[in-house]
């Protein structure tokens, strides 16, 4: 009786919590799902703001990071649309929470913001860690360049051994990270708003 328990408990739980290396690829799909909380910045004004561009520069845009628990390493993959599109999702949720006023039409906006994405990297070893560095330019109305400059988010987490959902969850992170880091940066949001 005790072992068909133990073999119960042990089905039950996964065999430790293991999860079999898939064979060639772990296979990523994208939406922004973040389990941290926007920091709003410290301005906030009532500025029309507009995102007009959202652009992938990233060297391998199909690949978005690796298991390396063993000798030999597993690459992520994720689609480089779903990818751009929790971008921006993730974005204009934040900044929507954060109270800030974002317009769906770039002649409502007094400032335009165009993102270009650099880099976007999950290691997974004992923890998922993410990395997005992204620029950030704002214009004026009649496109004179205010502000551009980098930024970086990051987020380090324990979850299942390759398991799409906590590279999801990582990236989603790191992106609300970098958002963070945008709000925190004052000077920089006296040229947004």
């Amino acid at each position: 009786m005790k072992k068909l328990f133990l073999i119960f408990l042990l089905s039950l739980f996964g065999f430790g919590g293991c999860a079999m290396a898939p064979s060639s690829v772990i296979q990523v799909p994208m939406d922004y799902t973040p389990t941290n909380p926007v920091k709003p910045p410290r301005i906030i004004k009532d500025t029309p703001i507009y995102f007009s561009s959202f652009l992938d520069q990233r060297k391998s845009p199909d690949q978005i990071g690796e298991n390396r628990e063993k000798e030999t390493s597993v690459p992520a993959q994720s689609s480089p649309q779903e990818v751009m599109s929790s971008l921006e999702k993730a974005f204009k949720q934040a900044f929507n929470r954060a109270g800030l006023n974002v317009v769906e039409s770039q002649d409502k906006a007094q400032r335009i913001i165009v993102v270009s994405l650099q880099n976007l990297w999950v290691e997974e070893k004992n923890l998922f860690h993410a990395v997005v560095v992204a620029n950030v330019q704002v214009k004026n109305r009649s496109g004179k360049v205010l502000a551009s400059e980098g930024f970086k988010g990051t987020e380090s987490r324990w979850g299942t051994s390759y398991n799409p959902v906590q590279y999801r969850k990582a990236i989603s992170d790191a992106y609300l990270d970098m958002i963070n880091n945008i709000f925190g940066n004052d000077a920089f949001m006296q040229n947004l708003l």
